[in-house]
């Protein structure tokens, strides 16, 4: 599955993801909108990944969005209850298809490879607050709330900034500049060098700029 549909896969599953968020909104001071963000960005990453291994797109995205859940949520323990099998709709036969929990490496290459594919399409204000907010930088995946913290500005601020950078990768996707499909490719390439600098020590660089670049109520 492409980011186009797997975008539309997350606003056509609202109801079934609104009802994994709602156990952590109960000890999460972070709001629904926020969980339904995080919800579009995991759904970037398990197109790849599914695209790459084969997986089934429904199966990648819940792994990796239990993921951000967690990292997003204080005291996850309390909203983790239940089983943690997957759904029998999504089992197969194929033991290598069989989804493996990501190591924060494999997360990492991910995150690189996707931030780079994409900021050089984004103006300086989208580039910095999606470098937080997929975890492009060493503290790792920010919430809206932290991430307005970190810049100075509102979390209204923050939300207009992502879904326009969004936006515009959705754009560019359905106007075939950017191939998703390509991700997987230049993953296990590994970590490729643009203009004589790797492109994820360019996004850890652009992270710690951040950090001292706060706006004026605007990111």
């Amino acid at each position: 599955m492409d980011f186009l549909g797997a975008a539309d896969w997350v606003r056509n599953n609202k109801k079934k993801i609104r009802r994994r968020i709602e156990p952590f909104l109960k000890y999460s001071p972070y709001e629904e909108c926020d969980y339904m963000q995080e919800a579009f960005l995991s759904a970037l990453v398990a197109s790849k990944r599914s695209t790459g291994k084969g997986i089934p797109f429904e199966a990648a995205f819940w792994t990796v969005f239990k993921e951000s859940l967690v990292k997003m949520t204080p005291n996850p323990e309390y909203a983790s209850s239940g089983s943690n099998s997957v759904p029998s709709h999504l089992c197969v036969e194929d033991v290598d298809s069989v989804v493996i929990p990501q190591t924060e490496v494999e997360r990492e290459q991910d995150v690189e490879v996707i931030y780079d594919t994409v900021c050089q399409f984004l103006t300086r204000r989208e580039q910095r607050v999606l470098c937080l907010a997929i975890g492009a930088t060493y503290e790792g995946a920010m919430s809206n709330y932290e991430i307005a913290g970190c810049l100075g500005c509102r979390e209204s601020n923050v939300r207009d900034a992502l879904n326009s950078a969004l936006g515009r990768v959705r754009n560019l996707v359905s106007r075939g500049i950017i191939r998703p499909d390509e991700f997987w490719i230049r993953s296990e390439r590994g970590k490729e060098t643009i203009g004589g600098q790797n492109g994820w020590e360019r996004s850890r660089r652009l992270g710690g700029q951040i950090h001292g670049a706060g706006g004026e109520g605007n990111p």
